[in-house]
């Protein structure tokens, strides 16, 4: 049986089962948030966030950061290799009320698929123009935001972006179709990627 990942543009990819599957299937729906990081009710503490590998996700996520504009010019190798595509990202982008539902496991395929698709994914800057958004924070319901990009140097910066729901919108929808595909095929490694497409 033939197995393969159907991008948003209808193209397909081969993919390659993992040797072991899960049990039972997560999904990524937006849901209001139950876990008290991002939506309080009144007299409820605020929860603490897990610490778990704070410091590997760290140096992970400079890792990302400091690839992001080559993964950006190697599009077409990830789009073409499933176990690119499948990367995990070490980002958790989230929104107040929902959480971070609909943001879970991003990998280096559906940030390419959204820079390439959305002019929303990308931000204006005075001094460097258009620059990749990799995290998107904010509320669903004011629009007030706090999003961040990343320059070819590999630094991020803030930014309140405009039209805040077509942001986390696009990105939570092209997310959550690959919800399933991230569970059931094998992926690289961010570093494993990184020496696949630069040696």
């Amino acid at each position: 049986m033939e197995h393969y990942i159907e991008l948003t543009d209808g193209s397909r990819t081969e993919a390659f089962l993992k040797d072991e599957l899960p049990e039972r299937l997560t999904t990524d729906e937006l849901e209001i948030d139950t876990t008290g990081l991002y939506l309080q009710h009144k007299g409820q503490k605020r929860a603490k966030p897990k610490e778990d590998n704070i410091e590997q996700r760290q140096r992970e996520l400079e890792l990302f950061l400091s690839y992001t504009h080559r993964f950006i010019e190697a599009a077409d190798r990830i789009l073409t290799d499933s176990r690119l595509f499948l990367t995990p990202v070490p980002v958790q982008s989230g929104l107040a009320y929902t959480g971070t539902s609909g943001f879970k496991n991003p990998t280096l395929g559906i940030y390419i698929e959204w820079w390439k698709s959305v002019e929303n994914s990308w931000v204006e800057t005075d001094k460097r123009g258009k620059l990749p958004l990799y995290y998107i924070a904010g509320s669903p319901l004011s629009g007030c935001n706090s999003c961040a990009y990343v320059t070819p140097d590999g630094k991020s910066h803030s930014e309140c972006v405009h039209n805040f729901s077509r942001v986390w919108r696009s990105f939570q929808q092209i997310n959550t179709r690959y919800t399933e595909p991230k569970q059931i095929y094998h992926s690289y490694t961010l570093p494993q990627a990184i020496e696949e497409l630069f040696g």
